[in-house]
């Protein structure tokens, strides 16, 4: 897939994903509401917007949580640095791409998520939640711990980074693996996995 000129991207790291979500997305056609915990520019929110929330008939939901601060890894990262240091620049692209989907109701929220999940009320809202936030475990589960909450029976569950391990700390507890294993032991009775690899895949049962 080659995402238009018109948008504005620094960073590819979702292209890889498009062909796993080609895949699961056609079992899950129905998906009018969505939560995305960690959107950075959109390069996920933007393949949802024009592969799945593409009926301009239909208004869609769409909440995004993020910092629009870039993680503790990213500033670190060779190249990213720099960009970080301009102001509000991921937030500024971020609005820059959705902004050409006026069919899509936006609900931006910017700040931590443990501390704006909390906030949410408790309904089974959503029909898809994407968690790609924090790369610590503890942050994960508890990002997970609320997504559960908040996600429709037969809903779509996606972890990013499953796979990821930090290089200069390779403790379980700098990975959002193990916060991931403990939410699907904890919850292995009300959600099915469907696709593990470099990310994970659950359905709500």
């Amino acid at each position: 897939m080659e995402y238009s000129e018109k948008y504005k991207f620094t960073e590819k790291w979702f292209d890889g994903m498009i062909p796993l979500w080609e895949q699961v997305f056609k079992n899950f056609s129905k998906i009018e509401n969505i939560l995305e915990i960690g959107c950075y520019e959109g390069r996920a929110t933007i393949w949802l917007c024009e592969n799945i929330l593409n009926d301009n008939s239909k208004k869609y939901n769409y909440d995004v949580i993020d910092t629009f601060g870039g993680s503790l890894n990213e500033s670190g990262m060779k190249g990213t640095k720099n960009r970080l240091k301009k102001n509000n620049f991921i937030e500024n692209n971020f609005n820059h791409n959705i902004s050409f989907f006026p069919h899509i109701n936006f609900n931006i929220h910017k700040g931590y998520s443990q501390e704006i999940l909390p906030t949410f009320k408790v309904e089974e809202k959503y029909d898809f939640i994407y968690i790609d936030a924090s790369h610590m475990a503890d942050d994960t589960f508890v990002d997970a711990y609320f997504a559960h909450k908040l996600l429709k029976k037969k809903g779509l569950l996606i972890f990013d980074d499953y796979g990821w391990k930090d290089p200069h700390n390779l403790h379980p507890s700098n990975s959002p693996q193990l916060g991931i294993d403990i939410f699907n032991t904890i919850y292995d009775e009300q959600f099915k996995p469907i696709f593990n690899g470099y990310q994970v895949g659950f359905i709500k049962l």
